[in-house]
C-alpha cells in the first residue's frame, strides 16, 4: 500500500501508590519497639546511643510541678517530674499529705514521651522552670527545680540559654553604655527597681522594674538572676550585690 508506519511510544500509566497507615502503638515496651514490629516480621531491638547513656546517665533533672487542669481539686495536687538525661525518659511522682484522701507515689512510669508540638521525643532542653510539658496526656507546669538541676543547667548554658548567667547579665547591662561608668548605671538601676525605697530589691520589684525598662525576662531567667545576684541568700538584692554581679560579667 506504499505506507511507512512509524512506531508511537505511549506514555506509561502512573504507578499506583498505596499508603499503609502506621498502626497505633501496642502499649508494650517503648514506641520504638512497636515501630520495629511494623517494619519487620522479625523485629530487631532499637539501637541506643550508648555514648550518651554512659556520659549523661548520672544526670537527673527534678522539678516541682502542678497539674494544669480545669478540675478545682487538681489545683492543690503536688507532683515531682524527673527527666533522665541518659536515655531521655521522664517519670512523675505525686506527693500527698497523710490526710489528703489521695494515694501518693508513682503517677507515671519512667518512659520516653513525645512533645505534641514538635512530634519529637522530649529532650533535656525542653524541661525549664516556667514551661508546661505534656506527659501521658497530662499537662504539668514546672514551678521550681532542685539545687542540682539549677547548677546543671547553669553549667550547660549552651543547652539551656535561659540559665546562661553571662547571657542574661549582658541583656541587663546593655543600657550601661549610655552612662559614664558601671557604678553610675548600677545606682540608677537600683533607684528604678527599688520602688518601696528600702534599699533592697525583691523578686517582684526585679521583674516589674525590668519590664518597665523594656528588658523582658522569663521565669527561669529571673530565677537565675536572683540566684547569682543574691549572694547571701536572704531573698533580696542590695546595691553592693547588684554592682558586684554586674562587674563580674
Amino acid at each position: 500500500m506504499n505506507v511507512t508506519q512509524q512506531s508511537v511510544k505511549l506514555p506509561n500509566p502512573p504507578a499506583e501508590v498505596f499508603y499503609q497507615a502506621v498502626p497505633p502503638e501496642t502499649g508494650y515496651g517503648s514506641p520504638e519497639d512497636s515501630m520495629a514490629s511494623v517494619l519487620a516480621l522479625q523485629p530487631k531491638p532499637p539501637k541506643f546511643d550508648m555514648k550518651k547513656m554512659f556520659k549523661q546517665d548520672m544526670h537527673c533533672l527534678r522539678f516541682n510541678a502542678r497539674l494544669v487542669s480545669t478540675e478545682p481539686d487538681d489545683e492543690s495536687r503536688t507532683f515531682i517530674v524527673s527527666f533522665y538525661c541518659g536515655d531521655e525518659t521522664a517519670q512523675v511522682y505525686e506527693v500527698c499529705d497523710k490526710n489528703s484522701g489521695r494515694i501518693g507515689g508513682r503517677f507515671m512510669e519512667r518512659k520516653k514521651q513525645r512533645n505534641p508540638v514538635s512530634g519529637n521525643h522530649y529532650r533535656e532542653c525542653d524541661f525549664v522552670v516556667g514551661r508546661t510539658v505534656q506527659l501521658a496526656g497530662f499537662k504539668f507546669m514546672l514551678l521550681s527545680s532542685d539545687e542540682y538541676t539549677q547548677k546543671y543547667q547553669e553549667d550547660n548554658g549552651d543547652v539551656f540559654p535561659e540559665s546562661s548567667v553571662s547571657a542574661i547579665i549582658r541583656k541587663i547591662k546593655a543600657p550601661a553604655k549610655n552612662y559614664p561608668d558601671l557604678m553610675a548605671y548600677a545606682n540608677d538601676l537600683m533607684a528604678r527597681l527599688d520602688t518601696n525605697k528600702d534599699k533592697f530589691i525583691d523578686v517582684n520589684e526585679f521583674e516589674v522594674g525590668l519590664r518597665k525598662m523594656g528588658i523582658v525576662v522569663s521565669v527561669k531567667e529571673l530565677q537565675t538572676l536572683m540566684r547569682n545576684f543574691d549572694s547571701n541568700g536572704d531573698g533580696r538584692i542590695s546595691l553592693q550585690e547588684l554592682f558586684a554581679c554586674l562587674n563580674q560579667h
